[in-house]
C-alpha cells in the first residue's frame, strides 16, 4: 500500500467537496462540521459523479436523484433510498500537514 497525498489542512473548510482520481479510483474529499470523509465519487443509485453533490447538516445530496447520504454512516435517507448500498467509504491518513489516504 502506497501514501497518496490529497489535500494540505489548512486549505480544508466547512463545505469543501473536491474529486480526486487516484490509483486508478475516482475519490471525493469532503469537509462539514470540522470533520473530513473520503467516499468513492460516485452514487450508489445509479454510479452518478457527486462531485457537484449539496451538503447540508452532514448530508450529501446527490445531483442526479436528490437521494441524500449521511456522511458519517454513509447510509442513503428516506423511504425507499434506505435500502441503497452504502457510500464507500475510504479511511483518511494524516501525514504532517496533509491529508491523504493508503491504496
Amino acid at each position: 500500500m502506497n501514501f497518496y497525498p490529497l489535500e494540505k489542512l489548512h486549505r480544508l473548510y466547512d463545505g469543501y467537496i473536491k474529486p480526486f482520481k487516484v490509483a486508478g479510483r475516482d475519490l471525493l474529499l469532503v469537509q462539514d462540521s470540522g470533520s473530513a470523509y473520503l467516499i468513492s465519487n460516485r452514487c450508489p443509485h445509479m454510479d452518478a459523479p457527486l462531485t457537484h453533490a449539496s451538503l447540508r447538516g452532514g448530508l450529501l445530496r446527490c445531483p442526479m436523484h436528490g437521494i441524500e447520504f449521511d456522511l458519517h454512516s454513509g447510509g442513503a435517507r428516506g423511504g425507499p433510498a434506505a435500502c441503497l448500498p452504502s457510500l464507500e467509504k475510504f479511511p483518511i491518513v494524516y501525514e504532517g500537514n496533509q491529508l491523504g489516504v493508503m491504496l
